[in-house]
Order: C-alpha cells, then sequence, then structure tokens
C-alpha cells in the first residue's frame, strides 16, 4: 500500500436538490513519485464528485480533494443514510487501493401532483370520477382526499378516502358523485364541486369539478306520450266506428242463428212429451177400465200440456194425472235446486257439475236461471245427459233467465248436466252457476196384463 487517505468528515446530510461535500487527503507513503486516481464507490457514486480527481505526489508528500455529493431531488433518491467510500488507487501499485468509508443522509421530500379525470361527468343520478394523486418525492405519506361543492347539493362517496402515497408512484381514488334532489323534466343542471388532496403542514392541492345533473325522464318523453295519447285516440274512434259495429252485427247474427237451433230443438222435446203424456193417458183409461169393470165410461185421451210458472198442468192436483208427468203435479212434488260450478282456464274441454233425479222420478224443469256474478269468460252448456239443450257465452249476461211453456224432462239416466269451458284471463277460476225449478214426481208403473171384463163379476 503506497497511499494514506482521510476524510475530514465522515458523517453527511444533504436535501435533494442540494449538495454537499467533504475534503479527502492523501499522502504518497512509497519512496516513488507516484500517480493516484481518486473516485466513489456506493450508492451515492452516481451522484457524487471528485475534485481533481487525478494527482501526482512526490514521496513523504501529500495533497487534498473535495468530494461533492448532489442527490438530484427525484424518487430515485430514497430518503435515508447511504453508505460510501472514496476510493484511492496508485498507479505504481494498483492492487494496493485504499478506501476510506463515510455516510450521506438524503432527507425527506414529498411533492405531490393531483388531476381528476374526467373533469365533467353527465348522469341522471350518480357521476363516476377518478382522482389521479401522483407523489414524486422519495418518501412515503398518507394524505386525505375531501370533496366539496358550494352549494350543498351533493353527496360524495370517496374509496379510499385516506390513501398511502408511495414513492414515485400514482394512486387512483374513486369519486361518486350524487345530487341530493331529482327532477322530472327539464333543461340539464350543472353542479360545480372541487376535491382536496391535503396532508399536515402542508397546502391542499385542489381540483375543480363539475357533474351535470339530468332530468329523470328524456326531452323526448312528453312527445311520445302525445303520440302515444294519438293513437289510444284513433284506436277508440276505430272501434266505434267500424269495429263495434261490425262485432254486434255478427254477435246478432250468431244468436239469431242459435235461438233458431234452440227453438227447433225445444219443438222436438214438445212432440216427445206430447206422445209421452197421450199414451199414458190412455194406460191410465185401461186401468181404470180394468177396477171397475169396463162400466165406466171412456175419457177421451188428452194430451198433457203442462204450463210454465205454477209447475201445475191442467187438471194438475194430488192424483190427477198418471206418474211421470205434470197432470198429478203438486205442490209436495215441487223442486228446485242450483248447480254450482268451479273451472279453472283451459284453452279446450269442459268442466262438468251434475244433479241426477233419484231412480224411478222424473224431473220435470220449467225455470232455469243462470247465474255469473263474477263477470267470467267462457261458455256455458246446459246438458241432458250428453245432449246440449242450451248455450251461451259467458260474456253475454251476469244474470240470464229462460221459462218453458213446455217443460224439460230430465231423469236418473238423462241427468241435469251444467257444462263449463272457463277462457278467464291467468289462472282466475269460472264460477257460473245454474238454478233450476220445476217438478220431481214418480215415474208410472209398469202396467200388468189387464184383466179381461169378465174377471171383476
Amino acid at each position: 500500500m503506497s497511499a494514506a487517505v482521510g476524510l475530514a468528515e465522515t458523517e453527511l446530510t444533504v436535501a435533494p436538490g442540494d449538495e454537499v461535500g467533504c475534503t479527502v487527503r492523501v499522502r504518497n507513503t512509497a519512496s516513488v513519485v507516484d500517480h493516484f486516481t481518486l473516485d466513489v464507490v456506493g450508492d451515492a457514486g452516481a451522484w457524487a464528485q471528485v475534485e481533481p480527481p487525478t494527482m501526482n505526489l512526490l514521496p513523504g508528500t501529500e495533497e487534498e480533494a473535495r468530494v461533492t455529493f448532489r442527490p438530484p431531488r427525484s424518487a430515485t433518491v430514497p430518503a435515508g443514510d447511504l453508505d460510501f467510500g472514496v476510493r484511492v488507487r496508485g498507479r505504481e501499485d494498483p492492487d494496493g487501493s485504499v478506501v476510506e468509508e463515510g455516510r450521506v443522509t438524503v432527507l425527506p421530500f414529498v411533492e405531490l401532483a393531483a388531476e381528476l379525470a374526467p373533469r365533467t361527468s353527465r348522469s341522471r343520478r350518480t357521476g363516476a370520477h377518478q382522482l389521479v394523486v401522483d407523489n414524486t418525492g422519495n418518501t412515503e405519506t398518507t394524505v386525505e382526499v375531501l370533496p366539496t361543492d358550494p352549494d350543498l347539493l351533493l353527496g360524495f362517496r370517496v374509496r379510499p378516502a385516506a390513501p398511502v402515497l408511495r414513492p414515485g408512484t400514482a394512486t387512483f381514488v374513486k369519486l361518486r358523485v350524487r345530487p341530493k334532489k331529482r327532477f322530472l323534466l327539464g333543461p340539464d343542471r350543472s353542479l360545480p364541486f372541487q376535491v382536496a388532496v391535503t396532508r399536515p403542514e402542508t397546502e391542499p392541492i385542489t381540483c375543480d369539478g363539475l357533474l351535470v345533473q339530468r332530468a329523470v325522464l328524456p326531452a323526448w318523453s312528453p312527445r311520445v306520450a302525445l303520440v302515444a295519447v294519438a293513437v289510444v285516440v284513433a284506436v277508440m274512434a276505430l272501434w266505434f266506428a267500424v269495429l263495434k259495429p261490425t262485432v254486434q252485427s255478427t254477435a246478432k247474427e250468431a244468436a239469431q242463428v242459435r235461438t233458431q237451433q234452440l227453438n227447433q230443438d225445444l219443438s222436438e222435446e214438445v212432440a216427445e212429451v206430447r206422445t209421452q203424456a197421450s199414451e199414458a193417458a190412455q194406460t191410465a183409461e185401461k186401468a181404470e177400465q180394468a177396477v171397475t169393470g169396463g162400466s165406466a165410461s171412456p175419457k177421451p185421451s188428452t194430451p198433457a200440456s203442462p204450463t210454465a210458472g205454477t209447475g201445475n198442468g191442467p187438471g194438475g192436483g194430488p192424483g190427477g194425472g198418471p206418474g211421470g208427468t205434470l197432470e198429478n203435479a203438486d205442490p209436495e212434488t215441487a223442486a228446485d235446486f242450483r248447480v254450482a260450478t268451479n273451472a279453472l282456464p283451459t284453452s279446450n274441454g269442459f268442466a262438468l257439475s251434475t244433479y241426477r233425479p233419484a231412480a224411478r222420478k222424473v224431473l220435470w224443469v220449467t225455470d232455469i236461471v243462470l247465474q255469473n256474478p263474477h263477470g267470467d269468460a267462457g261458455v256455458l252448456q246446459v246438458r241432458r245427459g250428453d245432449t246440449v239443450l242450451l248455450e251461451t257465452g259467458l260474456n253475454n249476461f251476469r244474470d240470464l233467465d229462460y221459462h218453458f211453456v213446455q217443460p224439460l224432462k230430465f231423469s236418473a239416466d238423462q241427468p241435469v248436466t251444467v257444462a263449463v269451458r272457463c277462457t278467464n284471463p291467468g289462472n282466475t277460476p269460472c264460477t257460473p252457476a245454474a238454478y233450476f225449478a220445476g217438478q220431481l214426481v214418480p215415474v208410472a208403473p209398469a202396467t200388468s196384463p189387464s184383466a179381461s171384463p169378465g174377471a171383476a163379476r
């Protein structure tokens, strides 16, 4: 080792952007003239300088050099203690270099910048912004984000509200801006606000922002509403002027056709009942002749002719005629009942509710009242067994009554059946009912072989 090195100061402190220096003494301890080179090693070597960097020393002489540290004001130089060394190398003895060590302390500094992106947001409810905070200092710091508006018309949500900023990084803070009151219609409203980035003992950094609040309903909504009203009025006018008369005419034609069919069916029923009444009268006359021994004068055969309203036919009364007709009807045989239904909505098929007379009984119905109190939609049928006697749409009535001059006949083999096909919207069931009134009379007994007139002797 041909040189001795000494530092005048081994502990240095410097602020980024400033400079600090120390003196280094180099002594030639060899017996020959030598050329020495000086430099700084360690983390501080990038921003350190030695003046002069080289020197020639005679044996036993020494010389001083100045070492200067100039750390940049940047996040690349962290705050804290950094060790360094001043290295001296001689040309005569290159392997015998000498390093004198020291320490330089870099002071911390904080330098912030903030930007709001976007500066202006447009929304009916909530505006979305991002606050970008840059820390170009050399130390970590914590800041607080405080949004305010001068008119107190806005609410804010900040995440995170107190971010930790690392040196040399950018931190993104989410900001949601919401107006406290909304309006239905009208022009857009401009609501300004400010966002402050604060830290202790420093001036805050402020960013200006703007929320453009829009109306709840778009500006074109009144025009659309007017067009919709005009369309509704046009449709109603078309309905009353064209469609409704056509529908009513079609319904009347359908009703007339159905009425003709019902009248034809009723005529056939009347003819059948009259035939049965005539046969019953003849049977009764033969029975009477058999009992009296043929002495009574025969009565003319008169067909039964039941009438509506009273439930009693001509000549009615207890025992006034053969069984199974209204000629022997009396108050004790009067009958009325109600058939209720409960049909679920369906596109096809009927739900059936049946009333079946007792065995060896005949039911003569003179009055039918159809009831639809809930205004159900669909079709209702009154059947005798599988034969449809009446059919009508539920939409056409709430209460509908029928009175028959010629009563309708039902028996245990051909019971009263009310069939309903429900077309209500959704799952609402149909609950119409039918009320029936008439007479329930016994069937005439089977006639035994009549005795000869001489048998009664």
